[in-house]
Order: structure tokens, then sequence, then C-alpha cells
């Protein structure tokens, strides 16, 4: 529930930071993407070392003090009167979400058993994309109340996000400490990582420019955009865990960037709401698909000890991939429009399915070892 909430409010910013950067602040389709995009910029940098420090000292802090640092942050869009100082607290937003994140996965995967482990981290993304179902509609119609009332309406969320997680205890086993080598990025995350940076550029240019992208559909908003792709998301994701925990998270995987990339060669291929909504959906359908396998068999390649690393290690990758994402499709749709730009992500996909096909399978015990410092 806590984290219904705090993605309740970073889905109302989708919309909310895009249109306001575009309408209020006189920015391009470009600066538009990138100020969405920055929170996922400042991941890349925060989430391999909260991820070590996770493994440390703990889960709890890192859920319960984000969400209160958010409504700081919230409130201080009200003094945001330029594109500089919404990428600046844009960024820092990143970074505090960044730990929230790694600690609800952790915590998740520190609860379920290797076999139910895919399982427990769809179960817990429910509860985010309801947030990014609800959010960007809501922070459309926050954002026409006037920017004030939207900007303190997301701090109020994030206060309530942060008073339901208050009361959550330590899921960390304390006699299982990282070894003291493991490095800021971890190896075995790489080749996972490459694919998902690959998909994370197609994920965030849905997320930062649907809203810009309805206008040229000719749509009043972005709604029945964003919904789409959150119910296609919430709909799929409610089987892809048992289906990754009973075939084995490797085909869900592959079958996943398929239908992610077909989605984008149908975006990219029409100008007409109908087949944009279908290849939406099947953006969503894959996405849904990719994200709990692909993170179940990363953690199964570690011990206990290391699995914040890990994590932090393979979701940076695709914050990589989020934080271009937005401004290089929206580049390319300001030089040659949204067909062209929705191209690059279904190219992405194809590299990500080769990069994907030469990770090494686990050793095998290596998700129930235990390491200690």
């Amino acid at each position: 529930m806590g984290a219904l909430f705090v993605y309740g409010a970073f889905g109302c910013q989708f919309t909310v930071v895009s249109r306001y950067v575009a309408e209020d602040l006189g920015g391009s389709r470009a600066m538009s993407g990138l100020a969405v995009s920055m929170f996922f910029a400042a991941a890349v940098v925060a989430r391999p070392l909260t991820g070590r420090f996770i493994d440390r000292v703990g889960r709890r802090w890192f859920l319960v003090v984000p969400p209160f640092l958010l409504v700081v942050l919230m409130l201080g869009f009200h003094l945001a009167h330029s594109v500089s100082i919404v990428l600046a607290l844009r960024f820092v937003q990143g970074a505090l979400g960044a730990g929230f994140y790694i600690a609800a996965v952790a915590a998740a995967t520190d609860l379920s058993p290797p076999e139910r482990r895919a399982s427990a981290i769809a179960q817990l993304s429910i509860a985010m994309y309801i947030g990014f179902a609800v959010g960007p509609w809501a922070g459309e119609w926050l954002l026409d109340l006037g920017p004030g009332v939207a900007w303190t309406s997301l701090a109020c969320l994030c206060a309530l996000g942060g008073f339901v997680v208050a009361g959550l205890g330590e899921t960390r086993d304390p006699m299982t400490l990282p070894p003291l080598s493991v490095p800021i990025f971890h190896p075995l995350a790489l080749l996972p990582g490459v694919a998902m940076l690959g998909l994370g550029v197609g994920y965030s240019s849905i997320t930062a420019l649907s809203t810009l992208n309805a206008r040229r559909l000719g749509l009043h908003d972005s709604t029945s955009l964003y919904v789409t792709f959150a119910v296609s998301v919430l709909l799929v994701r409610l089987g892809s865990g048992r289906l990754a925990d009973r075939r084995g998270p490797v085909p869900v995987v592959y079958a996943g960037i398929v239908v992610f990339g077909l989605g984008f060669a149908t975006i990219a291929a029409f100008d007409r709401v109908g087949p944009v909504l279908v290849g939406i959906a099947l953006v969503g359908a894959g996405w849904a698909l990719v994200l709990p396998a692909q993170t179940a068999w990363v953690a199964s390649r570690v011990g206990a000890g290391e699995r914040g690393a890990v994590i932090g290690s393979l979701v940076a990758m695709m914050d990589i991939g989020q934080g271009t994402g937005g401004y290089v499709v929206g580049r390319i749709a300001d030089v040659a429009g949204f067909g062209w730009a929705y191209a690059l992500p279904a190219v992405l996909a194809v590299v990500a399915l080769g990069v994907t096909t030469r990770v090494p399978p686990p050793e095998p015990g290596a998700s129930k070892a235990t390491r200690h410092a």
C-alpha cells in the first residue's frame, strides 16, 4: 500500500512535469522528455551505491525515510520557475526513489522462497502500476486545477506512503552480510542490464512522451494512452510471476522482449489512435513479462548477502535507458516525427534479445548461498 501511494505520486508526475515544462515554462518536447527522464538518470548513480548499503544496513530505513523526503521535494516545485530547477528537483527525487524501489524488491525476495521469487516481485509491482494507471490521469486533472494544487496534492500522497510503511520491520537476516569485496557495479548484472537498458529507452518514451503524442493523434488528453499501458501491464503481471516461477524466467524474458518490440513496431508504423493503442498494449504486456522474470533470474545468480547489490546494478542499467530515452526519442520526434522516433525502441528490443541469449545460466545453488563478511 505504501508503494501504491508513492508510485501514484510518481505516475502523476509523468503528465504534470511534462506538461508543466512544455506549457508553463515554454520547454521543447525534448526538454519535457528530459524532465521526466531525469528521475531515472539520477537513479543510475544512486542504485548501485544504495544496493550495497541496503545489503549492509538493512532494508527498513530505505523504505521509511525516502517518502518523507519526497514530501519536501514535491513542495519545492512551488518554487520551480525554470526548467533547470525542475531538472534539479527531479534528479534528487530519482535518487530517493532508487533507494525505495531496491529496498522494496530486496524485502520481497527476502520474504519469499526461490521458487516463488518472481511471483513476489510481480505482486509488489502490481501496487506500483496501479499508481501508474491512476497517476497520469490524476496528474492531468490536478494540473488543470493549477500547478500549486498539483504539487501540494503529490506531497500529500508521498506523506501517506511514508506513514503506511513506517510500521514495517526489518527483513534482512542480521547474520547475512555482503562480502567486503563486492564491487559497486555487480558484474553478474552486466549482460541482463544491457538488455534492460535498451528496453528502458522504450519504456521511458511511453511514460515521458505519451502526453505530447496524444495531441498529435488528435486526442484531448493522454488518459487513454497511459491507462492502456498501465492496464496491460497490470493484467499481464497478475500471471507473469507465476508463469516465470513455473516455466523458468528465461523463456518468459525472451517472450516479453519479442512482444515489447512488436508493440513499438506497431506504434511506429501507424499514426491512428486504434493501432497506437494496440501497440501500447503490446509494449505494456512485454514489459510486464520481462521485468519480474529478469529480476528473479538475476537474483538467482547470487547469495542473499549480494541481493541488493545485484538488483541495484541491474536496475541502474535499466535506468540509463529510462534516463536517456525520453530525451533521445523526443529529440527524434522533434526532427523527424513520432513514427521514426518510436522505431528506435523496436530496434533496441532486437538488440536486447540478442544480448539476453548470451547470459550464462546461474551456478547451481547460488540463490541459496549465504555469504558472510
